[in-house]
């Protein structure tokens, strides 16, 4: 549809004086189809906003399609307030300018934003229905003589019906558009800003389902990245998880053969296995070190508990080879082990002197494997 037949007006933006630089052109139409609706959700995404509406308006759109185009009033929080304008797509206008309601821009004639605003030409006669310049109903009209006069009348049964503020009236005759009119579209988006926003025309349209598409497209593919990345997760855990189980298992039965093998009646867990097992097998082939005769070690050791930070400490077991000797025995604390260790270390020719098994036993104190390797 042309504009050649509605009013095109300038206003000045940015609140810029009427003599100064910043107009905008807008066009006044009259729209057969338009209707307004107010809506809150506790979301403010307008491809949110604009699904959300379309489902509400679903059930109404039997009769024919319907677009919408939602501006944002409030905002509270999370929670958002505005109004829809459903417009039918065969009434849009082919052009570049900005496209408001005939009556949309002149709210600011009604003293504290109360009352309907009016627009009269040869063949229309529209109007909107404001509260607290929100407004509540749109309505259109052919032209007759005394169209403008039942519109009124509806307005005063409506708003005495519902309990609403009927308010002022302020009517602009197409044919005498007053002189003042870009002040008051300036002065009505001042104090509605969001009537800046509002533009029914097809551009704009095109824009918002544009960005719909490319959000919804963005929106599969982290879809499918957050899949695909769970997907991965998920078979690095199982794979960890049976390398986990698997270990647990190996490790289970080299202490049961090794148990089984050389110590029967050994409780609790065996560290190193494989390690004692091959102490084992060394230490019964009598392969013993001439320079480090089993009396040499057993000196040794008796002189290393004669230090006096070894009080308390016993040996139960010892094992001795060739390559080095084991032993099995108890301390008061932590600190006695550790001490022993450490002396171990002075010993001749020792390589690796490591502590396997620690445990705390109730009424003993801790039990401990001695590792030295010459």
């Amino acid at each position: 549809m042309k504009p050649d037949k509605y009013i095109t007006a300038e206003y000045i933006a940015n609140g810029q004086t009427i003599t100064g630089k910043g107009k905008t052109s807008i066009i006044l139409a009259p729209v057969k189809s338009l209707s307004v609706e107010g809506f809150t959700f506790p979301f403010s995404n307008m491809a949110k906003i604009r699904s959300a509406l379309k489902l509400q308006a679903m059930p109404f759109m039997s009769a024919g399609e319907a677009e919408i185009f939602p501006v944002l009033t409030s905002h509270e929080g999370r929670t958002v307030s505005g109004v829809a304008w459903y417009i039918s797509p065969e009434e849009f206008i082919e052009t570049g300018a900005k496209v408001w309601p005939s009556p949309l821009p002149f709210v600011s004639k009604l003293e504290a934003g109360n009352g309907v605003t009016m627009w009269v030409d040869g063949e229309n006669v529209s109007s909107i229905l404001w509260q607290k310049f929100t407004p509540m109903m749109y309505r259109w009209k052919p032209r007759a003589e005394d169209t403008a006069d039942k519109e009124l009348a509806f307005y005063e049964r409506y708003c005495e019906a519902k309990g609403l503020e009927r308010g002022d009236t302020y009517t602009v005759d197409a044919q005498n558009i007053p002189d003042d009119l870009a002040q008051t579209v300036a002065n009505s988006v001042n104090v509605c800003t969001w009537i800046d926003e509002l533009n029914l025309s097809r551009t704009v349209l095109e824009g918002a389902k544009e960005q719909e598409r490319t959000v919804k497209t963005l929106t599969k593919a982290a879809v499918i990245l957050i899949i695909s990345g769970i997907l991965v997760l998920t078979g690095q855990f199982l794979t960890f998880t049976k390398l986990e189980n698997e270990l647990a298992s190996t490790r289970s039965r080299s202490e049961e053969y090794y148990r089984t093998t050389f110590e029967p009646d050994r409780k609790g867990r065996i560290s190193n296995p494989v390690n004692l097992a091959r102490d084992k097998i060394a230490s019964m082939t009598g392969n013993d070190d001439e320079g480090h005769p089993i009396d040499e070690v057993l000196g040794d050791l008796g002189r290393i508990f004669t230090e006096e930070g070894l009080k308390g400490a016993v040996i139960d077991i010892i094992r001795y080879n060739g390559e080095g000797f084991d032993c099995t025995g108890t301390a008061p604390d932590m600190t006695t082990v550790l001490n022993f260790r450490k002396s171990c270390e002075s010993l001749n020719k020792a390589g690796l002197v490591q502590v396997d098994n620690t445990q705390f036993v109730s009424g003993i104190g801790y039990r401990f494997d001695l590792r030295v390797r010459w």
